[in-house]
């Protein structure tokens, strides 16, 4: 089933919506972290944080980046369901996959607990995330952008709620999840039907008949297959220096570390706000064989993001003693290099992501695959290295290192799709 035409929004104002619920949502997720610090301990935070590390490379693998892949989905060769289908499927092995990783691990039952609710509430937003792609794909980004700020701000309500009747990391991790189940269920579903028509997505779900569409689905879980572990090795890469530093150092390293690490996160949503706006007009540029104005919208996006990392990192430096005393209090302050080498990290991260979108609307998958896999090992070898005898700092030079060499990779991905287009538009031009 393929949604109504809407007509379709100007990039500004997608972005302003995009923006405007990212930052709102970066927020949200970043005062989870503060009523942590506040009204837990540092060791609460770290289990938190640990419950976090777990659960976010599997569950990015369960959702494959599905919501790009709908977004770009030019000529509708799939529909709803299969999207939607394929998801559930997915939430549910991840869960069951985060559940078995707690296990093995033999983490304590409160740390195993944490973990398997976390799991939970990331399948929920991994189930909305379907339908954002929906709304992505005709460009209705407001009716996203509501969802997720309702999103917002209903789980920092209910956390705090439940931290300080409890000051639990385990009651943190369920009202989490119970806040953004009720999103799905009461705001994402109902807005679907009523913007799109058509049968309610679950009875779509339900009434499918999933024996004759299982070529179709294969296909889908063929070509989202890469795009899952680009998400597992992208989640994996800032998630490797948290294990080692959990297993030197303790939880509540891990807790200050992560508290720090989570700045990054509201820039990182410019970045993805920015990306979201522009992803349908890149898929279909690319697809057109566009070349002048793919290259353009891709060059500026990366050239927004840039900018980006560069505020960061001189804000950090001049204000950043201010803002973590301000936000976490004066033992967090005290790791102001820590801080400043965090935002270098991020603000090669922020140039890489922005590339990314580009290859992925080019349909470049696995080449990103790849390249994601040196990073991750560089990551890995670098935090072997560093953390044990540096500690955190070294923690955030592994993670600076790993960028800088994906940096490198993703600019020559680009360059080589950005001339193929080229070419295709000279065959063209010959032909005609």
């Amino acid at each position: 089933m393929n949604p109504t035409s809407k007509p379709r929004k100007t990039v500004g104002g997608n972005f302003a919506w995009t923006l405007s619920a990212g930052l709102m949502y970066g927020f949200a997720q970043w005062g989870v972290l503060v009523a942590c610090a506040r009204l837990g301990t540092m060791e609460m935070l770290g289990e938190f944080a640990l419950g976090l590390a777990i659960t976010a490379p599997v569950m990015l693998l369960a959702r494959m980046q599905m919501r790009n892949l709908q977004a770009t989905d030019a000529r509708s060769a799939y529909g709803f369901e299969h999207y939607l289908g394929l998801m559930v499927l997915n939430v549910l092995g991840g869960v069951v996959l985060c559940c078995a990783i707690a296990l093995v691990a033999g983490y304590s039952a409160r740390v195993s607990l944490v973990i398997a609710l976390l799991a939970l509430a990331k399948g929920f937003e991994a189930l909305s995330e379907v339908f954002y792609g929906a709304m992505h794909q005709k460009e209705q980004m407001g009716l996203a952008a509501r969802s997720l700020i309702v999103k917002s701000v209903l789980s920092v309500v209910l956390v705090v709620v439940a931290l300080q009747v409890t000051a639990s990391a385990v009651l943190a991790a369920a009202a989490l999840g119970f806040s953004w189940a009720i999103v799905l269920f009461v705001f994402d579903a109902p807005a679907y039907r009523r913007e799109f028509g058509g049968v309610g997505p679950w009875r779509l779900l339900w009434r499918t008949r999933w024996r004759e569409q299982g070529v179709r689905l294969k296909s889908l879980l063929g070509l989202a297959y890469a795009l899952g572990i680009t998400a597992l090795l992208s989640s994996l890469r800032p998630n490797v220096p948290r294990y080692l530093l959990e297993a030197h150092f303790g939880q509540a390293e891990l807790g200050m570390y992560a508290a720090l690490a989570y700045f990054t996160m509201l820039g990182g949503r410019v970045v993805f706000a920015l990306g979201q706006a522009v992803t349908p007009r890149l898929g279909r540029y690319h697809t057109e064989g566009d070349q002048r104005r793919y290259g353009r919208a891709l060059m500026g996006l990366a050239g927004g993001s840039a900018l980006v990392g560069v505020c960061a990192i001189i804000g950090s430096a001049l204000l950043g003693r201010w803002a973590l005393t301000l936000f976490y209090g004066a033992e967090y302050a005290q790791n102001l290099d820590l801080f400043v080498w965090l935002m270098v990290a991020a603000g090669l991260e922020y140039v890489c992501v922005s590339l990314q979108i580009g290859l992925t609307a080019a349909r470049e998958l696995k080449a990103q695959a790849l390249m994601l896999v040196a990073s991750v090992v560089v990551v890995g070898l670098g935090s072997a290295w560093w953390v044990p005898t540096v500690g955190p700092v070294g923690a955030a030079w592994a993670l600076a290192l790993g960028w800088l060499v994906e940096l490198g990779a993703s600019a020559w991905l680009t360059f080589r799709v950005w001339r193929r287009l080229g070419l295709q538009e000279a065959v063209s031009v010959e032909g005609g």
